[in-house]
């Protein structure tokens, strides 16, 4: 015979009784019965990783379900597979193959059970063919400051310049001198470094009021806006020699141009909220644009001969006509966005500052990825960008 005990909690008493060999109690009841297994949780494993090549990329996704025990359990029935975009396609097996850049999320469900996978879809021989150069305006009018290196897919990054920087603005390769020239709006120099090493060579120019964007015209000159002073255009021969002021009046705070098929030159006003258009000769033609914009920075002229603004505070891109009416929003969601650059393929890329990113676009205008990650090698705050082809 044994004696069992059980305790009452509530009462606070111990009651005894006896029980013989074949008491119920003794021989376990149905409550007893193990816990059926079920799927609770899915895995999933990869044959090639998370990153596929635009041009040849594959891999195999393998689901595993997983009990209640985390013990591998067999589906009742065929996983379903899905993409949450077309940046990849994927078949009833799992198989999955890059359609074009960007990210995408895998999904996999077997009754109310689902897990995801993502996956991203690069340009792997982009990397290898061109490289990527960052401005970093840091804390804008204090440092640090410097110049960021990316591979082709923004990947790899390390620091090319950081010395005798001020508040940086624009990067400009001269290829055939081996040199880049970087705008600094604090110190009003444009100063010269190689563009092998990054090592700095000397001052290109001096005594500038500010100066923010620089392009080479038709005319092969480097022309360079001035944020402050007179704001008039100003050209250099690329060796740093001045030539003059080419602009017949200034444009303040002006910090984006282009031209258009005639030559005609087009300066945007950061504090005035306008774009100027200026003849091939430099003579003041008319305020080009003077409504829906709030900070504009970048401007450029796309194949359609639109004007496209990015606009720093309001956070977008506007689009306006040939003639300078206002179309529509061409993209919206940025964040402070300055600095603008194609790549040889047609899309292009736009530097978003209040994320530390740069986003990539396709030709149409639909965001693909953060080719360059927030935060990336350390960037903060970028506010121009340079595409340059590897020979």
């Amino acid at each position: 015979m044994k004696k069992i005990c059980i305790t009452f909690a509530v009462l606070a008493l111990v009651a005894c009784s006896s029980s013989s060999a074949d008491d119920p109690m003794e021989m376990g009841n149905s409550d007893d019965t193990p816990p059926v297994p079920v799927l609770t949780s899915i895995t999933i494993e990869s044959s090639n990783g998370n990153q596929l090549d635009l041009n040849s990329g594959t891999t195999v996704l393998t689901a595993e379900g997983v009990d209640q025990f985390n013990n591998a359990i067999a589906f009742s029935s065929s996983p379903q597979w899905s993409s949450n975009n077309s940046n990849v396609s994927v078949d009833e097996d799992g198989n999955v193959t890059a359609q074009r850049e960007g990210s995408s999320i895998i999904m996999v469900v077997s009754g109310d059970v689902q897990a995801i996978f993502n996956i991203v879809v690069v340009d792997v021989s982009r990397a290898s063919a061109l490289e990527l150069f960052v401005s970093d305006a840091g804390n804008f009018d204090s440092p640090p400051w410097k110049i960021l290196r990316y591979d082709g897919n923004g990947q790899n990054p390390s620091v090319f310049i950081n010395q005798n920087l001020a508040w940086p603005q624009d990067i400009l390769f001269l290829e055939a001198e081996g040199t880049v020239l970087i705008s600094n709006l604090n110190s009003g120099e444009i100063t010269r470094y190689d563009a092998a090493t990054g090592d700095f060579i000397d001052n290109f120019a001096t005594g500038i009021s500010g100066p923010t964007r620089m392009k080479i015209g038709a005319d092969n000159l480097l022309y360079v806006l001035q944020w402050s002073g007179n704001g008039r255009v100003l050209r250099y021969q690329l060796d740093g020699t001045f030539v003059d002021e080419f602009t017949s009046v200034g444009v303040n705070q002006s910090i984006g141009l282009d031209w258009d098929s005639d030559g005609n030159l087009y300066v945007s006003s950061f504090g005035s909220a306008f774009v100027k258009k200026f003849d091939a000769a430099g003579v003041e033609l008319e305020t080009f644009i003077n409504s829906n914009l709030q900070g504009p920075t970048n401007i450029w002229f796309d194949d359609s001969g639109d004007l496209l603004v990015n606009d720093w505070v309001a956070g977008v891109v506007q689009r306006f006509d040939a003639s300078g009416s206002f179309l529509n929003t061409y993209l919206a969601g940025l964040n402070q966005p300055e600095g603008i650059a194609t790549l040889p393929d047609g899309k292009f890329l736009i530097g978003n500052g209040g994320t530390g990113a740069v986003k990539m676009y396709d030709v149409d205008g639909r965001f693909i990825s953060d080719l360059v990650s927030s935060g990336s090698g350390g960037l903060a705050t970028p506010n121009a960008i340079f595409i340059k082809q590897i020979n």
